[in-house]
């Protein structure tokens, strides 16, 4: 009976190693690719260095012997097109990106998580409700805000802002950014960025307005574009009055490092006090951690937990914070069925019938 149980137990445990081992076709090294919203130095290097290490022994727990290469990306583009190509396998994309690239080429991406992020204190009442964007911006406008967090709410989704300088405030709030803006040169991010420039051109149609690349015609109700690599860059860009306004993500104020040299040069100023908020867009949902379809289900299901587990520890929780990421949870592909309806609209002339 003992001979027959240890015959038993090992053919048991040989099933479980044999159904955790990579399918046929997983690749033994995972290229995966982020898009950093903030500048990436020497020492985020190093982060994602540890990351990958912790990602590789959390999938060794799980029966996957690979290794894990982390890249950064010059764009959301490129990593679609790499994932397309199927040079990267793991792609950190913005929603309208997971859009983009299920719309465009269907049945090569499958989304794995999504994130989840601090809330903002500003952005909850008492109960913890969200507050409508006039009473958000009231918020964030008010004396002594520092884009501190909510002690416990986490959030899927987040606004891009339209931010001016202090002595525009007047003439651009409450609405009055509409008629202001026309003609205007706004800071913004590469055309893949939701918060930088996807949103914000929504914004901007709804309220018949339109970017432009070149000499803006006011009349026409047009806004001059211009491109600064990184949200951090744009709000000095705006400080330093090489734009007439900007949108970023909120709140790209709230950095450890970028703004330090500015404030040097500015005593007792800080990004918060020479800026306000004039506009919120809608709602972005937050970002995805997406993989190529070709990935076996085992492999894409251990991925996603090696993700979770590695945001619980302290080295990469110091690494996924180049997104502010606190959290993931697992997401389904309808999930994003909204942010498809989305890049339509702002696309019709590659989707004509909707």
């Amino acid at each position: 009976m003992k001979k027959l149980f240890l015959v038993f137990t090992l053919v048991l445990f040989s099933t479980v190693l044999f159904a955790c081992q990579p399918q046929e076709g997983d690749p033994t090294t995972i290229y995966v690719q982020f898009v950093p919203s903030s500048s990436v130095d020497t020492t985020m290097l190093t982060k994602l260095r540890d990351l990958e290490e912790i990602l590789e022994t959390e999938l060794a727990g799980k029966g996957f012997e690979v290794n894990i290469v982390i890249t950064i990306g010059t764009s959301y583009q490129a990593v679609v097109e790499a994932m397309d190509s199927g040079t990267v396998h793991v792609g950190f994309l913005t929603a309208q990106q997971y859009a983009f690239a299920t719309l465009t080429y269907p049945e090569k991406f499958n989304v794995l998580l999504t994130s989840v992020r601090k809330a903002y204190a500003a952005q909850l009442d008492a109960n913890g409700n969200q507050l409508s964007n006039e009473e958000w911006i009231a918020n964030v406008n008010a004396p002594g805000y520092t884009a501190a967090y909510h002690a416990t709410a986490k959030t899927s989704s987040y606004p891009s802002m339209l931010l001016v300088r202090n002595a525009d405030y007047d003439a651009w709030k409450d609405g009055g950014w509409v008629t202001q803006i026309a003609g205007k040169t706004v800071g913004v991010q590469g055309t893949t960025s939701g918060s930088g420039y996807v949103y914000p051109t929504m914004l901007l149609k709804e309220n018949d307005l339109s970017f432009v690349t070149g000499t803006p015609n006011a009349a026409n109700g047009e806004v001059k574009a211009q491109t600064i690599s990184g949200h951090q860059n744009a709000v000095l860009a705006l400080l330093n009055g090489e734009v007439d306004a900007v949108f970023t993500f909120l709140d790209a104020r709230n950095h450890d490092t970028a703004y330090n040299a500015w404030k040097e040069a500015n005593p007792g100023k800080t990004p918060f006090t020479e800026t306000k908020v004039v506009a919120l867009t809608p709602q972005i949902y937050n970002d995805t951690i997406t993989t190529v379809s070709s990935l076996s289900d085992e492999l894409r299901e251990a991925i996603a937990d090696a993700f979770i587990a590695a945001l619980l520890t302290e080295n990469g929780a110091a690494a996924l914070n180049i997104y502010q990421h606190t959290g993931y949870l697992k997401a389904q592909d309808a999930d994003y069925n909204g942010e498809r309806e989305v890049w339509k609209y702002l696309h019709p002339e590659d989707f004509p019938n909707g």
